[in-house]
């Protein structure tokens, strides 16, 4: 019995050797086997470029000649009509980039948004700068109810009637020029519809684009640079080669008669 029981524990042991080996080589890598991929960089696609969408914009010059000249420009190409307005109305609002040309509006002047109505009428929202905040009353002993905070302030356009009018009539062109379907265009000033800008000019009605005014011109680049001249080389003086003279050949003497060679 004990004999038995002890060739059932070496079978048992045996077992259990055999199969710790057999887990032991299925773990081990084999020789033969190929190595793991290492892993690859992932490529950096770059970002689509925006299409661009040529434009003319309408400045005036400063040689005050009092007319509108046409400057190309590339805006990004817009999906609709209304952001095709907004980025033709903000590259009035920028100005030019050409040293000769002005701009319609001074500093601080920008473009808050540029709308279509019916009848081909466009309006363009236009915000002036903000005036500075006035300084605030020395705080009193007894405490007082917290008084409403009053509207934002902006600083009025001290300019002359040429000036507003060129302004007003910058934009109008511009969009009439760049959209055939406007034929009148609505300013307003800080979303609140304005009867001027400066003083001089009229809004209260929507106003018409004098195309009278715009330049028949080929549209000037943005940024247009000289070119750069190419160096080209100076001639340099080839010596002519001096001419080779040539032996002179004499003719023989003329033999007498009767003489044979």
């Amino acid at each position: 019995m004990a004999r038995r029981f002890a060739l059932a524990l070496v079978a048992t042991l045996a077992l259990l050797l055999g199969a710790f080996l057999v887990m032991r080589s299925l773990r081990a890598p084999k020789s033969g086997a190929p190595a793991a991929p290492a892993p690859r960089p992932t490529a950096v696609v770059p970002p689509t470029p925006i299409p661009a969408r040529n434009v003319t914009l309408f400045f005036e010059s400063k040689a005050g000649d009092g007319v509108l000249h046409p400057e190309a420009r590339d805006v990004p190409a817009a999906s609709d009509d209304v952001a095709f307005l907004r980025s033709v109305a903000a590259g009035v609002v920028e100005g030019p980039r050409s040293e000769d040309l002005m701009r319609p509006l001074p500093d601080g002047w920008t473009l808050r948004g540029a709308y279509l109505l019916r009848d081909g009428v466009a309006v363009l929202d236009l915000a002036p700068p903000h005036a500075p905040a006035p300084p605030e009353a020395p705080a009193s002993g007894t405490a007082a109810a917290p008084a409403a905070p009053a509207p934002p302030a902006y600083v009025r356009w001290q300019a002359g009637g040429h000036e507003e009018d060129t302004a007003v009539q910058a934009f109008a062109v511009t969009v009439g020029k760049n959209m055939t379907g406007v034929t009148r265009v609505v300013l307003l000033v800080a979303g609140e519809p304005a009867d001027t800008l400066a003083g001089h000019v009229d809004l209260a009605h929507p106003i018409a684009p004098d195309f009278t005014r715009a330049a028949e011109e080929t549209p000037r680049p943005a940024q247009a640079a000289p070119p750069t001249p190419t160096p080209t080389a100076e001639p340099t003086a080839t010596p002519s080669p001096a001419p080779v003279k040539t032996p002179r050949q004499t003719k023989p003497p003329p033999r007498p008669k009767g003489e044979t060679t």
